[in-house]
């Protein structure tokens, strides 16, 4: 497919519904700490778990700082707050869910996989090992 390996806003949303199932309810979201042993998430985990942390905090955080009327300098600041309560990491997600689908964020597209080999090593990481001879064989250039 001529679009595999990008990232498009939309394919975002998917994973956003993920975050939101893993801490929606109450008990699953916490603050201070990244996982709790019996499931719970903080903001910042439940986007690393989905894979979809670096490209949403910008947006996150602009959300959350506009809603709280101050300026948040990570996640953590944001989900940790004193103030922050899991109605509004909810609602904070939902917004950004929804200037997704309305083509308000200007999200990061993946970059394209590079094809070709990188078995090539020069200098003194080189090695004279047998995986570097094999390494050699199959490079020529």
């Amino acid at each position: 497919m001529p679009f595999d390996g990008l990232e498009t806003p939309f394919s975002y949303l998917p994973k956003l519904d993920q975050v939101i199932d893993l801490i929606e309810a109450p008990n699953q979201w916490i603050k201070h700490t990244y996982r709790s042993p019996w499931g719970g998430y903080c903001l910042k985990e439940a986007l690393n778990m989905v894979g979809i942390a670096d490209a949403l905090e910008p947006a996150i955080l602009k959300t959350a700082g506009a809603r709280a009327a101050r300026e948040f300098c990570c996640i953590e600041s944001f989900n940790d707050a004193p103030l922050t309560t899991h109605g509004e990491v909810m609602a904070v997600l939902r917004t950004v869910r929804q200037d997704i689908i309305t083509g308000q964020l200007n999200l990061p597209t993946a970059p394209a996989a590079k094809p070709g080999v990188a078995w090539k090593v020069s200098g003194p990481a080189a090695g004279t090992g047998w995986v570097s001879k094999f390494g050699r064989l199959l490079c020529w250039s």
